[in-house]
């Protein structure tokens, strides 16, 4: 039992797992990968089309999603331009004798000044709607994130946990097995090094993440509330009749107008890039398989059931192969002195000692199919105090109270028996860290609970952005009519059309009377 050499497969099995899993980096610090191909066109490359998949480490994904928001940027730099034409245009002509007067009577008046409140009033609506879209896609982003990285702490936690467990192993053995304590040594060097890197993404991911949210919600909270404020100013302005107010409110609506748009193309890249976030989520959750579809690197080896099922195969067999062992030599033992008759039941002690897994060929944890009276394995070290017996006592009396254990096995003996619980005490943290469970986990409650609300909300958050730079560009016109229109022109305070045309209102009215 003492000299059982097949003890250090699984930790050489771990070690081979360990090593893989450092090499191809964290669990949550590797890309998503190749999962699904695109084709766009990436501005990195002179417009020749991305055909990759989804990567958040490859610049080339990056800039073919934000090429995506091309229609935006677009529409900015031709507002842009065309404003500094249009502008340049009007004081040329202001210079040259000015405009004619135009829209002159008096339902004209009437007229532009129920469309300027119309697009006013809308202008308003999509400004709201854009700031509840807005907190509510900073809400399901944070919950995204809060998922992603409460994964990776618990994955943390499960390696540091599998990693105090063998440390205690390592205790109980260096007097006995310098070999596996060795292994044990280098296993947990190569585990914290897993342990520094997933804090390391955490930290740095993170911030990065904060970051970004906190960008992109600033952005659009800015925007609207400036935005808010100008279309107040310019209700103000209508009724003041004031001209210089008209001017430099054209100037500001010109300018918010670009902006809406460059924020119209960001918002359209930040729901393309949760949308194809969203897509490897739900692709890896359906197929769950690393050959189809590895939504990151670290999937290939511990996502593969073959694989993970042989670690912990492993681990079973070890445990149920030491077991066995050890109830067949401490009942040869027990043979041996006590010498039983024939009709004793020479199998009780190999029955009463619980296997928590199954036989071959996969070696299960099934810790519940043990016998109601069988000794579970962490009682083993009290009762084997009391079946030892010491080198200074009789061998008759040791044979008489039945004490059939020799005291020159028994230090060696409780070493493995303590490291055999500890490994139990181990294997829920091993299988989860082996199946990548909390990941796999996190990646179900995306896919199935957060990815459509996510979805939805980016989506509105982009469409009422797009509403409002359209409608902002309409009202932008409509206020430089305006100014022209009342170019020259007195009017009382709060009225709608010029004093000329009240009094003449006013005549007509007398007249039909």
């Amino acid at each position: 039992m003492s000299n059982f050499k097949p003890f250090q497969l699984p930790f050489i099995s771990l070690l081979l797992f360990t090593s893989v899993f450092t090499q191809n980096s964290s669990v949550f610090g590797s890309p998503f990968v190749h999962n699904r191909s695109f084709n766009r066109p990436d501005p990195l490359c002179h417009l020749r089309l991305y055909k990759g998949g989804y990567d958040i480490r490859n610049r080339h994904y990056w800039a073919s999603a934000a090429f995506t928001g091309i229609h935006g940027y677009a529409m900015a730099g031709i507002w842009v331009i065309f404003g500094l034409g249009f502008g340049s245009y009007l004081m040329v002509k202001s210079f040259n004798g000015g405009f004619h007067p135009f829209l002159d009577h008096p339902s004209s008046y009437y007229l532009c000044f129920a469309l300027i409140a119309v697009f006013t009033s809308i202008a308003i609506v999509f400004s709201s709607l854009i700031l509840v879209a807005n907190q509510s896609s900073l809400h399901r982003s944070k919950n995204l994130m809060d998922t992603i990285f409460g994964a990776a702490s618990i994955m943390q936690q499960t390696i540091e946990a599998v990693i105090q467990g063998l440390i205690k192993i390592q205790t109980l053995l260096k007097p006995y097995d310098r070999p596996t304590s060795k292994l044990l040594n280098q296993i947990t060097k190569q585990m914290r090094k897993e342990t520094t890197s997933i804090q390391n993404f955490v930290e740095e991911a993170k911030q990065a993440s904060n970051h970004a949210m906190k960008a992109v919600y600033i952005a659009n909270l800015v925007f609207v509330t400036a935005n808010l404020v100008v279309l107040v100013a310019g209700c103000v302005v209508l009724f003041l009749h004031w001209h210089p107010g008209f001017i430099i409110l054209i100037v500001v609506c010109w300018i918010l107008t670009t902006v809406s748009w460059i924020l119209t193309g960001f918002n359209f890249f930040f729901h393309i890039f949760a949308g194809d976030t969203c897509s490897a989520f739900e692709n890896f959750e359906q197929s769950q398989s690393p050959g189809d579809n590895d939504i990151m690197s670290i999937m290939s080896s511990c996502s593969n059931s073959s694989t993970s099922d042989k670690f912990m195969a492993q681990i079973g067999y070890t445990v149920h192969k030491y077991i066995t062992e050890s109830n067949s030599e401490i009942t040869y033992l027990a043979h041996k002195m006590l010498q039983p008759n024939k009709e004793s039941d020479d199998s009780f002690v190999i029955e009463r000692i619980c296997d928590p897994f199954s036989n071959a060929p996969s070696y299960s944890y099934t810790p519940g199919n043990c016998p109601p009276d069988a000794i579970q394995i962490h009682d083993l070290p009290s009762i084997l105090s009391t079946l030892t017996c010491e080198k200074d006592t009789p061998t008759e009396t040791c044979i008489t109270e039945g004490r059939f254990f020799p005291e020159s096995s028994y230090g060696k003996t409780m070493a493995y028996i303590e490291s055999i619980t500890n490994l139990i005490a181990t294997y829920p943290d091993l299988q989860s860290l082996a199946g990548c469970t909390p990941v796999k986990q996190a990646i179900s409650d995306i896919a199935m609970h957060q990815c459509k609300p996510f979805r939805t909300s980016v989506r509105l958050l982009w469409a009422f952005i797009l509403s409002l730079s359209i409608d902002m560009m309409i009202l932008t016109f409509l206020w430089v009519i305006k100014a022209y229109q009342e170019k020259g022109k007195h009017f009382s305070l709060c009225s709608i059309v010029p004093r000329r045309h009240s009094r003449e209102v006013s005549r007509i009215d007398q007249q039909s009377l």
